[in-house]
């Protein structure tokens, strides 16, 4: 299958009725499928707009891979270094490691605010029993995503 053929694989796995259409709330949601990481800022920005219900918009996959092409040419979000030097603010005693409950508050209160369960999924056996992240290889895990790719 070509690049084509992929995108457009992936594109019909969201498309619950079966009529070639997606629902616009699943823009960003097929585009991360594909392997991008847009931030749902960006996707409402190459969208044109913010769809928020379920319903109010369906699109083809014409309609869909111009949307697509803008979020493939955005800069990524940030690196590594960038979220190190970030969660290192909350780190006073410089070992490497803080508190888990403090991430949780950040992940709800700031930016693109997480909801209660997504932070228990990204969260989900990091904290040590001391209620402590090591938090280098909790942004590794976090920037790996969902299905990391094994290491040989």
């Amino acid at each position: 299958m070509g690049k084509g053929d992929d995108l457009k694989s992936i594109f019909n796995l969201y498309d619950d009725d079966c009529e070639g259409k997606i629902d616009a709330l699943y823009i960003g949601h097929v585009a991360r499928a594909c392997g991008l990481k847009p931030t749902n800022e960006q996707v409402a920005k190459a969208a044109g707009q913010q769809y928020k219900k379920l319903g109010e918009k369906k699109l083809t996959y014409e309609e869909w891979l111009p949307i697509y092409e803008k979020l493939k040419k955005e800069k990524d979000s940030g690196t590594f270094a960038d979220y190190l030097e970030g969660l290192k603010v909350f780190d006073k005693e410089e070992t490497g490691k803080i508190l888990a409950a403090e991430v949780k508050h950040v992940l709800m209160a700031l930016g693109e605010r997480l909801t209660a369960a997504e932070i228990e999924e990204v969260m989900d056996g990091v904290a040590d029993a001391e209620g402590m992240i090591d938090y280098a290889a909790f942004i590794k895990k976090v920037m790996a995503g969902p299905f990391p790719k094994e290491e040989e």
